[in-house]
């Protein structure tokens, strides 16, 4: 039993099913030095069902005023570094299907939609397409403060 619970998690976290989420994200960050490392904080928002409910609309929010209440943050440091391995997988694969190109400086810049996402949830994708939109006034330092994330 214990071995099929295991099979089901690597299916359910496979980096080739989870790399469209990392596509959708990008295609709607703007481009700034560093922003790789936004990659790490996209899977344990969307995983964690507080976090991605507050990112299914918009509105007029900001990243501050959206994630403002510490309780939904709880644990997000841990999540990051529990989900860091499957991250760094998931933006080899975009690379190598030439979807985003990653500069010396790390930041990423996004080519084109060559991954097929229809195994990805919509609403994944939303969320994926909206944490982007509110991570785009700040810089990359600025997110990890205002989420509370002390290291990488």
């Amino acid at each position: 039993m214990a071995n099929a619970i295991r099979q089901l998690g690597v299916l359910h976290h496979s980096p080739y099913l989870l790399a469209p989420l990392y596509q959708e994200f990008y295609s709607h960050l703007e481009q700034q030095p560093k922003n790789f490392l936004l990659s790490y904080l996209l899977l344990p928002m969307l995983f964690h069902q507080e976090t991605a409910d507050k990112l299914q609309r918009l509105s007029k929010s900001s990243l501050n005023t959206k994630f403002n209440d510490p309780l939904i943050l709880k644990g997000l440091e841990k999540r990051v570094q529990d989900f860091k391995e499957l991250t760094n997988t998931c933006m080899l694969i975009l690379k190598e299907q030439n979807v985003v190109q990653i500069t010396p400086d790390l930041s990423v810049n996004f080519e084109a939609n060559s991954l097929a996402s229809g195994h990805c949830k919509k609403q994944q994708l939303t969320a994926a397409k909206n944490l982007a939109k509110l991570m785009n006034p700040f810089l990359v330092k600025d997110c990890y403060r205002i989420l509370g994330i002390k290291n990488l």
